[in-house]
């Protein structure tokens, strides 16, 4: 129940600030797509990641849309908290690119909280009415 609240909220979030590409919305987009990622919000993911997404992990392992959903519902990519360290945002008509620093808990196979710091960057385009993640690429930091 609560994960649901909480992807509810993402996702209303999401739409609330995604009306127009600025430098406010894809801010909001950003973070309701952190959101989503940890409350394993289907719904939510589908809207914030473009169809042709490419997502380049940390540790150079690769992604499609569907086999990052697919890694996050398997618990693959299971995302207890992200906390965003850094974000600078900027717009270019329709194409906008994050660049920043997250700390993110991940829950490892074995059940095992690991800590990881990332520097990222990512490209979101704004489409069919909403910013959309297109593409991302990351390298773990000293924690």
């Amino acid at each position: 129940m609560k994960n649901a609240l909480i992807g509810f909220l993402a996702l209303l979030t999401f739409q609330v600030f995604a009306q127009k590409p600025s430098v406010e919305s894809l801010k909001g987009a950003e973070m309701a797509r952190f959101n989503v990622m940890v409350a394993k919000d289907r719904a939510g993911l589908e809207a914030v990641l473009h169809n042709d997404l490419t997502y380049f992990h940390s540790s150079g392992a690769s992604d499609n849309k569907d086999s990052y959903i697919a890694s996050i519902f398997s618990g693959k990519s299971n995302y207890q908290s992200i906390e965003v360290v850094e974000l600078l945002t900027r717009v270019y008509g329709k194409t906008g690119i994050n660049t920043g620093i997250v700390n993110i808990m991940n829950i490892n196979a074995e059940g095992k909280a690991t800590p990881l710091k990332l520097r990222f960057t990512d490209v979101f385009v704004f489409e069919s009415g909403r910013w959309q993640m297109v593409s991302w690429q990351s390298t773990k930091l000293a924690n």
